[in-house]
């Protein structure tokens, strides 16, 4: 029974959050709060690694569709949900984690990047904790050259879940939008104790991006 209902919500259950998600957005004002031209809706020659919070999946998620961005999403079970759901908003998903089909995942990735796509990648994916930065960005710029991007969001009016990230949803009419930081470079020939101090400067500029974004948001709304 149990099996027959996880076949169902994956059947039938991810369709409808698709179309709810689809119709809820139709309401959203988001949008780019820092012209970098960076993002993945400009005409830009280089490809990059987007890096942003668990807890910003579903806006990202809706924002990002249409563009040619690749994704990472577990093999655990809310992992399949992730993938089935960003996969119907148009983005490539690759299974696997740090612990689970890691390696695999990331040879995979390098080549969506070698392909032309983009890669949005949770920083503090899948387990946490909230707004660090785990190894799998960081070796997958490593890996591939391309420049790590923070990403920030907020908006003003939002639920959030009581999962371990605070899953953010954006209620109806909700107004807000996103921040890009500065690219950070992880060349192939960094020994760990250089990786380990890029990583912890990735954590502050994440941690202050959303810091601007909020207060952005607020200001804009205020």
């Amino acid at each position: 029974m149990k099996k027959f209902l996880n076949l169902l919500f994956l059947n039938l259950g991810i369709p409808l959050m698709y179309v709810f998600i689809r119709l809820i957005g139709l309401t959203w004002r988001f949008k780019e709060l820092n012209e970098t031209g960076l993002t993945p809706f400009q005409n830009k020659k280089e490809i990059y690694i987007y890096g942003f919070m668990h807890s910003q999946l579903i806006p990202t998620i809706f924002f990002y569709s249409g563009t040619k961005t690749a994704s990472l999403a577990s093999q655990h079970k809310d992992g399949e949900i992730a993938a089935r759901a960003a996969s119907l908003f148009g983005i490539r998903m690759v299974r696997g984690s740090s612990t689970r089909g890691g390696a695999g995942a990331l040879i995979k990735l390098k080549t969506c990047i070698e392909e032309g796509w983009d890669v949005a990648i949770t920083v503090d994916g899948p387990r946490g904790p909230i707004g660090n930065v785990n190894n799998g960005v960081m070796y997958l710029g490593k890996l591939t050259g391309k420049k790590v991007i923070p990403v920030a969001f907020y908006c003003d009016k939002k639920a959030e879940l009581r999962s371990w990230d605070k899953m953010v949803i954006p209620l109806p009419f909700s107004t807000g939008g996103f921040m890009y930081g500065k690219p950070f470079e992880i060349p192939a020939d960094l020994d760990d104790t250089r990786l380990e101090q890029i990583r912890q400067e990735l954590i502050k500029a994440v941690k202050e991006l959303n810091e601007q974004c909020k207060a952005a948001v607020e200001g804009n709304n205020g």
